[in-house]
């Protein structure tokens, strides 16, 4: 498979403070994250909330615009477009909100919100629309006729679809899921990644799917990025980082899903403390604070991702740990 995505020391920090003349302060939401998706693959980036997931993905929409780093898409450096190569880059990325219900225009029926992005990039004409609009409501599992209805009159599995809709009517390489099944029941949040994957078996769709929830990545995607404090510490294949994790960190968030076999017992990892502040991150391993295996080196050298195996890479000094 042939590169689609390279991201290179990418990094956001954000001003907070300084009102009332305070002193302002940088919070590091994203910090030199490096990583690569090929065609028709998925990648799943997952970590505890406020690490920096949602973040990551709009940095590299340039919905917010990063301070440093690259963003290569099927060639090209989206950090270096005009606002004009943007918006015609932008066709081919795409976007899945989490919230389907804040991210569809109360104000616009569901066949305007889908074909919006068909007149923006003049992809059809206006009778062509609604057949596009049609043939794409029918294709996420809904029916034709419910392009005449708004938003509110939808379930929030149905707007979700509507979402997924929206975001396939440009003809995207790549679509960009953040956290799309979490504010979903179990039951919708199954159907949901169900479709995600024959959407993706049918148009050979590539995704970058954002989750907290390492049972619903797991038999999604094909590699997984582990993200704390706005770093990526492990990178691997799915059944490799589940069966073989190299960071303490992963390995604690991995002993807390539970079992599918209630009568199966796991060791569970204990974290001590809470996660850092990314205004004031530790010195060393932003992760040592909370490391049952944190040495004194660990305290005073940010460890680099490294490969420590093959395919598998993780920022931690003392891996790669045995079996």
């Amino acid at each position: 498979m042939s590169e689609l995505l390279r991201v290179e020391g990418l990094s956001k920090a954000f001003r907070v403070g300084g009102e009332w003349g305070g002193r302002s302060r940088w919070l590091r939401a994203v910090d030199e994250v490096d990583l690569t998706l090929a065609d028709s693959e998925t990648l799943g980036v997952v970590g505890e909330s406020g690490c920096g997931k949602s973040t990551l993905a709009r940095l590299i929409l340039r919905l917010v615009e990063a301070d440093a780093g690259e963003v290569v898409f099927d060639g090209r450096d989206l950090r270096a477009l005009s606002r004009r190569e943007l918006r015609a880059a932008r066709r081919h990325v795409q976007i899945v909100f989490q919230d389907p219900y804040a991210s569809l225009n109360p104000r616009l029926t569901v066949g305007e919100a889908i074909g919006e992005g068909l007149r923006i990039h003049g992809l059809a004409s206006a009778a062509e629309r609604d057949a596009r609009v049609a043939e794409l409501l029918e294709i996420v599992g809904l029916r034709a006729e419910h392009a005449r209805r708004y938003p509110h009159e939808f379930s929030g599995g149905q707007r979700q679809r509507i979402g997924i809709a929206r975001a396939l009517a440009p003809g995207p390489k790549l679509v960009i899921a953040d956290e799309p099944v979490s504010s979903l029941d179990v039951s919708i949040q199954a159907q949901i990644l169900n479709l995600l994957l024959d959407l993706q078996r049918r148009f050979g769709l590539a995704y970058l799917f954002i989750s907290h929830d390492l049972r619903v990545v797991r038999h999604l995607t094909d590699r997984i990025a582990v993200m704390y404090l706005g770093r990526i510490v492990e990178l691997a294949p799915s059944e490799r980082l589940y069966t073989r994790p190299q960071h303490p960190y992963t390995q604690a968030l991995l002993s807390a899903v539970p079992a599918a076999d209630p009568g199966r017992r796991s060791r569970r990892i204990a974290l001590t403390g809470d996660v850092p502040s990314p205004i004031d991150p530790p010195s060393g391993c932003p992760f040592h604070p909370r490391c049952p295996l944190a040495e004194d080196r660990c305290t005073r050298e940010r460890p680099e991702l490294r490969e420590v195996e093959e395919r598998h890479a993780a920022a931690c000094h003392l891996a790669p740990f045995q079996e």
